[in-house]
């Protein structure tokens, strides 16, 4: 009877031999995963150093063996192989920048310094869940949230790698959403915001007065679309029609910030599927009409560009509205705005909140861009708190006065 055959992916035993010259060297047969039988060699100045290379040259021809952690290694050795993974993908364009970037945030400044010390065997359902709570407690909903989706992805990884037999975080208990935010606009309000802004340091001694005139075509431009910050700024001369009427937009890109990339315009919303056509409304088609009487005649040009003519970031605007807010945050709270909810987020729950109490949240849903009509109704529509009368009427007929 012949040796038994070598399994696919398998190393066959490994054989040592040292040499005259004092080196080990070791040699020994493998199949890949296609059948085909390979012999591996190494020499090296410690006999272990040769197994270790034939071992390794092994592992590179076959799917078989062992990955590149074990159940002894730590979260943070798990999160130094991860990380470098969900890079290749953003560089393929299988993500974004953005979304990498703030997953290595996490991982740095949330995940690493509460348990980049443990070893995965370790990382229990109760010890994960201990972890998140104890984030939640010390830090925010906000980032137990994404401790979880992150520590979620690494163990993840962990699995796949064959050092951890399940992802243990599936396991732990449900965390808090964030609290709605339930402020919006009412039209006393929107004229008195427009006057503040048009009025906003007109004396101003201490330098250039702010483009104040930004911050008002923005605000009407969400309003009369219920488009997000990003996307109004991506807006450029070539995705807007005026001749017709009602005078359109094409949402198709948006303005994003990241480390890798600068600041730029992505060619598409914040998801792809969100592409869509809006009917601009009298207010929104006449804030339109003044940022292209600014705008250079390209038809790629910015219709919010900075004085070199680039696109203006998401975090100027918004640092801009922030100093208006500080400037006038008393007028604001006598005109009963919540300045504390008040953010470029309140023109786009505004507008869907209106849409939505006089058509519905069919066409609420789609406005925003929605696939999903429950998402419009958790985030973005404050509900009414007076039921309609109607009830009343219905109830009356049924059950008889």
């Amino acid at each position: 009877m012949g040796k038994p055959q070598i399994p696919a992916g398998e190393l066959g035993k490994i054989g040592v031999k040292r040499l005259p010259s004092g080196r080990y060297r070791a040699r020994a047969s493998t199949r890949d995963d296609s059948g085909a039988l390979h012999r591996l060699g190494a020499t090296a100045e410690i006999e272990e150093r040769a197994r270790t290379e034939v071992g390794r040259q092994a592992m590179a021809l076959s799917t078989g063996g062992f990955g590149s952690l074990a159940p002894s290694n730590t979260v943070a050795d798990a999160v130094e192989l991860w990380l470098p993974q969900i890079l290749t993908r953003a560089k393929t364009g299988s993500l974004t920048y953005s979304t990498y970037e703030s997953y290595e945030t996490t991982a740095r400044l949330v995940i690493l310094p509460r348990c980049g010390g443990v070893q995965l065997d370790r990382l229990t359902v109760g010890r994960c869940d201990r972890i998140l709570q104890k984030i939640l407690e010390e830090e925010s909903i906000l980032k137990a949230r994404h401790a979880r989706a992150d520590l979620s992805l690494i163990c993840g990884y962990a699995v796949r790698d064959d050092a951890m037999g399940a992802n243990p975080v599936r396991d732990v208990q449900r965390l808090p959403t964030t609290p709605k935010k339930e402020s919006t606009l009412t039209t006393v309000q929107i004229t008195t915001i427009r006057k503040l802004m048009q009025q906003w340091r007109i004396t101003r001694e201490d330098g250039p007065r702010p483009n104040y005139r930004i911050l008002i075509d923005g605000m009407e431009i969400m309003l009369g679309t219920s488009i997000r910050i990003g996307e109004c700024l991506g807006l450029r001369r070539c995705d807007v029609d005026m001749t017709t009427l009602p005078p359109t937009l094409v949402v198709n890109g948006t303005i994003v910030s990241t480390k890798a990339e600068g600041i730029h315009r992505k060619a598409s919303p914040k998801r792809s599927r969100q592409r869509r056509s809006i009917a601009l409304p009298s207010m929104a088609a006449a804030a339109v009409r003044r940022r292209l009487a600014l705008a250079d005649p390209d038809p790629e040009a910015s219709l919010f560009a900075t004085k070199s003519g680039h696109s203006l970031s998401v975090s100027n605007y918004e640092r801009l509205l922030r100093s208006l807010i500080a400037d006038e945050r008393a007028n604001l709270v006598k005109l009963g705005v919540d300045v504390d909810e008040y953010t470029t987020h309140i023109y786009r729950r505004t507008a869907a909140t209106l849409i939505e109490r006089a058509a519905g949240i069919t066409l609420a849903s789609r406005l925003l861009g929605h696939a999903n009509e429950q998402t419009t109704r958790n985030s973005y529509i404050v509900t009414a708190d007076l039921v309609d009368p109607v009830t009343a009427e219905i109830l009356d007929a049924v059950l008889g006065g």
